[in-house]
């Protein structure tokens, strides 16, 4: 008889692995294989990633936390869908703690900090070459995290899941080259500002280019719709009084992703 595997031992395990598991459902909800308002069962999911029902459980669990999921017990899971209420308060997090942690730490920048900055960008000019989104991501996700790079662990933390939340409405919702090209000259502006040691300008030029990403996702999905603690949070980070943006009507429900697909595809 095989002895029982306790602790670390049964964490490694194929099928028992949490972590293992959560990050492959992540992954699975980010890049939208599994689609935003999709219901699946539990059964679909152990399959998906061979987890057995106990680090199944966990990694929902954790995944509900994030926001990502809604799951209860013995039923269906949904995958979270694209409510934009919740997209509005998540870059308005991430306009008001990213462009204080970067003008906190933007002058801390080292050189080798600007170096692998300006290596992101060679990578990122790359894939908006060849029109490449998928390749656009990763140095694009690094140029972030490396501009917030010196602030508290828990702050990063904590705005890594809102990043990662917010980044997967934008990659549904991406505008095509235009957009890259301008993401590009956004990107160019604030690293500008970073080798300067000018941590004010590189907090407005981050909050800005944030909350035009968020503009953007809004007017996409509806375009009544006002993202006004976006909005909001972006006048005080800008010290301006006039940032007006079409407002939405009461009560009405977004297009689902697939409408907005269906609508593109026969644009």
């Amino acid at each position: 008889m095989n002895p029982s595997l306790r602790g670390d031992d049964a964490l490694q395990r194929p099928g028992t692995d949490v972590v293992r598991v959560h990050a492959d459902l992540r992954t699975m909800i980010l890049d939208c294989t599994l689609e935003p308002g999709r219901r699946v069962s539990k059964t679909e999911l152990s399959r998906l990633t061979g987890a057995g029902r106990t680090p199944l459980r966990e990694a929902l669990r954790m995944l509900q936390q994030e926001g990502l999921v809604t799951a209860e017990l013995n039923r269906r899971v949904t995958i979270a869908a694209f409510d934009l209420d919740d997209v509005d308060s998540i870059y308005a997090y991430r306009v008001s703690m990213e462009a204080a942690a970067l003008r906190v730490t933007g002058p801390l920048l080292t050189d080798l900090d600007l170096h692998e900055l300006d290596r992101t960008m060679t990578l990122m000019g790359a894939a908006i070459e060849r029109g490449d989104h998928d390749a656009f991501e990763p140095p694009h996700r690094r140029f972030h995290d490396l501009l917030t790079a010196h602030v508290q662990e828990g702050v990063r933390a904590r705005m890594a899941i809102d990043i990662d939340r917010a980044e997967r409405v934008r990659r549904v919702m991406h505008g095509g080259q235009h957009a890259l090209d301008r993401a590009d000259y956004e990107h160019r502006e604030i690293l500008e500002a970073c080798r300067a040691r000018d941590g004010v300008t590189a907090s407005r030029l981050l909050a800005s280019h944030i909350a035009r990403s968020a503009f953007y996702v809004a007017a996409q999905l509806d375009p009544t719709y006002d993202p006004v603690l976006t909005r909001t949070v972006l006048r005080m980070v800008l010290g301006e009084e006039t940032l007006e943006t079409p407002k939405r009507s009461v009560g009405r429900q977004p297009p689902s992703v697939r409408d907005w697909r269906e609508k593109e595809a026969s644009a």
